[in-house]
């Protein structure tokens, strides 16, 4: 057995082991790394979106559908929630026969998943291959999922294959704004380096520690960026209103797991100076999509999942997902609550048969509510100026007409905080004049760390009212 076969034996044999090699496998040349730290998983699952997405969409279907049989087979004979649920609804999995025929069974939901947990998960994987992972717990209480190695592999690759056409790959000097707490510890640490990547802690976006972070980013040199617009948006925010340099190395800023607003996409690349590129998937591995070397429109990958589009008022869908790579943890018809507009198949800037969406507005919770029930979207295009002087803001709903508008200030002049409502307002006419907006000035004491979150934090039921 040789060196390299010795050690992905020993990597791939422990998973909390992997965890620790990963910077010694990173300093590895490109092709020996996707053979260890990647799997061969990792490989097939790439060479296949490679050349799958050459197939016409008669073909992509195809395959969906035979994927779609073999997923709902394996859960009637494995998975306990799905084994009740095809009994009570009379549904044989061995009789699909076209994409239509999961229609037959209910829509999932995210708290159906958080309360019956163990039923999700599929007898016929061992115990010792799974791996858990969290939601943010963004709209909640987290969402504890499991998967297996290959799992991850397969998404990681998925991946791989969407920020590749920004010209991305593995060996990329790349900068990533994330969180850096250590396992078992709440303490976040300022910055990490490993290999290529440049690991900035988006806990400590505040000086001193953001002008460090400009100068090791200008040595690093890193080609991409990536990381959830409302982090990457204030980090550039920064750079631009104290007039700093950056190197001019960058060729994409890749974001990720967020709705990202206009203002924000116009922010980091004026001041990065490259394109943003967009990212969209989901911790709970439903659907996975992104943008083209030409466009910014959504494209849905056929082959990571089947994505279905409920209709919602104003010509509005929201997503809901089958993830096809998931078979320890399977979700079907799950509701994303992810809000989409501009459907079209296929993509005329790139040739690829894929669904697209020319937007994702965001989840459901990021639309407000006027006192008589109507809905306006909350999709701002906020004054760059008045942006300059607000370090953060969120839109807080828990009743119909009245809404909270948050802001945490750079400075004590009330002023911006007036000019920011009345951009709100400018933004959500001619609905929003009927909603009734209070201003409340938040301090430092009530700042959290800087996790995902969203610029609307809705505690309505949305459902009830865009159904």
């Amino acid at each position: 057995m040789g060196t390299i076969e010795i050690i992905r034996k020993f990597v791939e044999s422990n998973h909390a082991i992997e965890r620790l090699v990963r910077e010694a496998l990173e300093r590895l040349p490109l092709g020996l790394r996707y053979g260890i730290s990647y799997g061969q998983t990792f490989r097939h699952w790439l060479a296949f979106l490679r050349e799958s997405e050459q197939w016409s969409r008669e073909r992509l279907e195809t395959y969906q559908v035979e994927h779609l049989k073999d997923l709902l087979v394996h859960t009637a004979k494995n998975v306990p929630y799905y084994m009740k649920l095809f009994r009570e609804y009379g549904f044989e999995p061995a009789r699909v026969q076209n994409l239509d025929d999961i229609k037959d069974l209910p829509y999932l939901d995210k708290e159906t998943v958080r309360t019956a947990r163990s039923e999700f998960i599929a007898q016929n994987i061992p115990e010792s291959k799974l791996i858990t992972v969290k939601t943010s717990g963004t709209t909640g209480i987290p969402l504890c999922l499991y998967g297996t190695k290959e799992t991850e592999e397969k998404h990681w690759a998925t991946v791989v294959h969407l920020w590749s056409r920004t010209g991305y790959h593995p060996g990329a000097r790349t900068v990533f704004f994330e969180s850096t707490s250590r396992e078992n510890s709440k303490e976040p640490f300022p910055w990490q380096k490993s290999g290529n990547r440049l690991i900035i802690s988006s806990s400590h976006l505040v000086e001193p520690w953001i002008d460090r972070f400009i100068e090791m980013i200008n040595r690093f040199r890193p080609e991409y960026a990536v990381g959830f617009p409302h982090t990457i948006a204030a980090f550039f925010s920064y750079v631009k209103n104290r007039k700093r340099t950056m190197c001019g190395s960058l060729k994409s800023i890749i974001t990720v797991a967020e709705q990202i607003y206009p203002w924000q996409k116009e922010l980091i690349e004026t001041a990065a100076g490259a394109r943003v590129f967009l990212d969209y998937g989901l911790v709970e591995k439903a659907i996975h999509g992104g943008g083209c070397e030409h466009a910014d429109a959504y494209h849905f990958y056929p082959q990571y999942g089947l994505t279905e589009y409920a209709p919602l008022r104003n010509e509005s869908h929201e997503l809901v997902g089958t993830g096809f790579i998931n078979y320890t943890m399977p979700l079907i018809r799950y509701r994303t609550g992810d809000i989409c507009r501009g459907l079209r198949k296929g993509c005329g800037a790139c040739g690829r048969p894929y669904d697209t969406a020319a937007a994702i507005d965001g989840r459901l919770c990021d639309f407000l509510v006027t006192a008589d029930g109507r809905v306006v979207s909350a999709h701002l295009t906020i004054d760059r100026e008045v942006l300059e002087h607000i370090e953060r803001f969120q839109l807080y709903q828990e009743k119909a007409g009245e809404v909270e508008l948050r802001v945490w200030t750079k400075d004590k002049d009330r002023g911006y905080a007036d000019r920011l409502l009345r951009e709100v307002r400018r933004c959500t006419s001619p609905l929003g004049r009927d909603i009734g907006y209070k201003i409340v000035a938040m301090g430092n004491e009530n700042r959290k760390a800087q996790t995902k979150y969203s610029v609307v934090d809705q505690q309505l039921d949305m459902r009830s009212f865009l159904a």
